[in-house]
């Protein structure tokens, strides 16, 4: 979410300005949190069983929710102000940068969060029951669902249900984007556009190419395979029943309406239910954004011929090996025994053919640039024009950043060590870190 400084002196002219809007749209007065979501009240989950024993952390930057309603991204734009736990993350996340030297076991959860399963009977905020084998259990301090069911697939509808409340437009966006249809979906600005074909050049995939999936691990995968698939219905349709609850009561996230796909005033439209091949879709985009390494071996190829044409066979070869990742004899190492081989040459390479000089040539990608998005970036919301004019476009330069697949990435990283060598004989793992993805609302 983009972050706004909130302005003290224009505090009380501008909450009337909120209230005002919010009145006129039917939103109710409580704009600094979540509107509220209609839940049975339930007494907490039972305790369970945690099997990370007191020992497991982590950090989501910037905060465990990420959905906002119509009138927190309103709030947002006149205010500053953010739904609660958006942003109550980044506070800890950005103090390891410089507290690192003093982390020790016993300041492990300063910086991160205590991730053992259940909460407190004094640390409880909310308790929902979509449904009589499962319950959502929320911690006031990071709004974190622990999720408890009685049956697998109640426990995997749960985890659907749970999710959508937290990210359903998140999820909704990538599904459309998997597909090459951002700019249907969410209006026709460059920057949709620019994303949806950087996308789709990595994973062309077609809808018959995302069921096919499916029917192969229905056809192969045996008992394991359909308990898989499964389980994944029952977590689509968790994301379902919250999405159609959300719409029903009033509180869903407000881009449905910024985007034009639910009226303000009627609550007429449509939150498209989420299939099977939505999940498919939305792994394809999860594997665009953090594993788009290798590829380009075409132009490799090129570039080694070019450099062999202009240095001659040999010399030309050294200066193309030059520039290949591989190790570099002047990078510092950090390791005991001082070599660290990464991505060495095979002793025996294979896959050694090359293209015919000029017989490559460029294939065109984008045939029609706007296609589905000759609609206008910026989407006529139908509501009081007074009520909603801070939110005028808002989406003008896309919903999403336009270099989100291109741009250059810090790496993640792992260290896994076995049971074998740590004191307590139990495995130890370290992972991270990832920053999470917001779309641009608040």
């Amino acid at each position: 979410m983009r972050r706004r400084t909130p302005r003290p002196t224009r505090t009380r002219k501008l909450t009337s300005t909120v209230l005002a809007a919010a009145a006129a749209l039917g939103l109710g007065i409580a704009l600094a949190a979540p509107a509220p979501q209609p839940a049975r009240a339930e007494p907490a989950a039972a305790a369970a069983t945690d099997y990370c024993r007191g020992q497991c952390s982590d950090i989501l930057p910037p905060g465990a929710t990420g959905n906002a309603t119509l009138a927190d991204i309103l709030a947002n734009r006149v205010l500053g102000t953010h739904p609660e736990h958006s942003t109550d993350q980044l506070g800890p996340y950005g103090d390891l940068a410089s507290g690192y030297p003093t982390l020790t076991d016993d300041k492990l959860n300063s910086f991160f969060n205590d991730s053992s399963f259940g909460v407190p009977a004094d640390q409880v905020a909310s308790v929902t029951k979509p449904r009589d084998d499962v319950t959502i259990t929320r911690d006031k301090k990071t709004g974190v669902p622990h999720i408890q069911g009685t049956t697998r697939e109640g426990t995997e509808f749960g985890a659907g249900y749970a999710a959508a409340q937290d990210r359903l437009w998140l999820m909704d966006l990538f599904r459309h984007v998997g597909r090459g249809e951002l700019t249907p979906f969410a209006g026709g600005a460059p920057a949709n556009q620019g994303l949806e074909q950087d996308f789709f050049r990595q994973a062309p995939y077609t809808e018959a190419d995302y069921q096919a999936q499916i029917d192969y691990i229905l056809a192969t995968g045996g008992e394991r395979g359909r308990q898989a698939l499964a389980d994944a219905q029952a977590y689509v349709d968790g994301i379902n029943a919250y999405a159609k609850k959300s719409k029903d009561g009033r509180y869903f996230p407000g881009e449905y309406v910024l985007t034009g796909h639910i009226d303000a005033i009627t609550n007429a439209g449509e939150i498209q239910p989420f299939k099977l091949t939505d999940l498919i879709a939305l792994a394809s985009v999860v594997g665009a954004l953090f594993g788009n390494g290798g590829g380009g071996e075409v132009e490799g190829a090129l570039s080694l011929l070019a450099a062999q044409q202009k240095y001659g066979l040999a010399e030309g070869t050294k200066v193309w090996e030059s520039f290949r990742e591989r190790n570099d004899p002047e990078a510092v190492l950090t390791v005991r025994d001082g070599s660290f081989p990464y991505a060495g040459k095979p002793a025996a390479p294979k896959g050694t053919a090359l293209p015919d000089a000029g017989s490559v040539t460029p294939e065109q990608l984008v045939y029609d640039r706007e296609g589905g998005a000759a609609a206008k970036a910026r989407t006529q919301v139908k509501a009081p024009k007074p009520a909603l004019e801070p939110l005028r476009g808002i989406y003008d330069d896309g919903v999403l950043p336009r270099d989100l697949f291109s741009r250059k990435k810090g790496m993640s990283n792992a260290l896994v060590v076995s049971g074998k060598y740590t004191a307590s004989g139990h495995p130890v793992a370290v992972f991270g870190p990832r920053q999470a993805t917001s779309p641009r609302s608040c």
